[in-house]
């Protein structure tokens, strides 16, 4: 179901056919994105994925296509809070099609539809210090700082301290109680502050009938 478009994407709910184009994506080459690779998982573990994902009042997932068709990201909202209108934002793009403003694009087309058509009233999400690409597409989007603080990091097989090509990000990286945590930028958007850059967020009519 086509839900979202903007100029060179459009948007579509989960669904489990999805999950097997996903198994074409690329791996990240980059140490600090590893976590961020889609998983290559059997059909059994493709079935489970997509239940896990989608079968729960708490979540929302989404896909992102580009114009040639091809499935390059994935949306996922976390911790909706229905009765606050609230929720958190993930988003994963096939390392094949980044730096080519999909994410951008994209994302501001969902945002109109969060806001507009889910009703939804702040949307929050947490971006990594080292991941400067991401942290300019949530700025262009009309994201703002809420506070900057050490989370716990995804992958904690990272090598971080023990890896000479790693060493260049050391300084976004600390153990506490053996744990790895990563300095994360929190952000978030408003029903209000959508509605007042309302400008930067272009409707367009469908350039495709999937």
């Amino acid at each position: 179901m086509l839900v979202a478009w903007g100029k060179n994407t459009y948007i579509k709910k989960l669904e489990r056919k999805h999950v097997d184009e996903m198994q074409n994506w690329g791996a990240h080459q980059d140490p600090l994105f590893y976590s961020y690779t889609f998983p290559k998982m059997n059909r059994h573990e493709r079935d489970y994925w997509y239940c896990k994902k989608s079968y729960t009042l708490s979540r929302k997932c989404f896909v992102i296509y580009n114009q040639q068709h091809r499935l390059v990201g994935y949306i996922a909202l976390r911790e909706i809070k229905w009765l606050r209108r609230s929720s958190e934002f993930g988003i994963v793009f096939d390392p094949n099609f980044i730096d080519q403003g999909l994410g951008t694009d994209s994302l501001k087309s969902f945002i109109s539809y969060y806001f507009e058509k889910m009703r939804m009233k702040k949307l929050i999400l947490r971006v990594a210090d080292f991941n400067y690409r991401a942290q300019r597409c949530y700025q262009n989007c009309g994201f703002k700082i809420s506070k900057v603080e050490f989370n716990e990091f995804e992958d904690q097989n990272l090598p971080i301290f023990k890896d000479d090509k790693l060493r260049r990000a050391e300084v976004f990286f600390r153990y506490e109680r053996g744990v790895l945590k990563c300095k994360f930028i929190h952000m978030y958007i408003t029903r209000e502050m959508y509605l007042q850059q309302r400008h930067i967020y272009p409707h367009n009519p469908p350039n495709t009938c999937a």
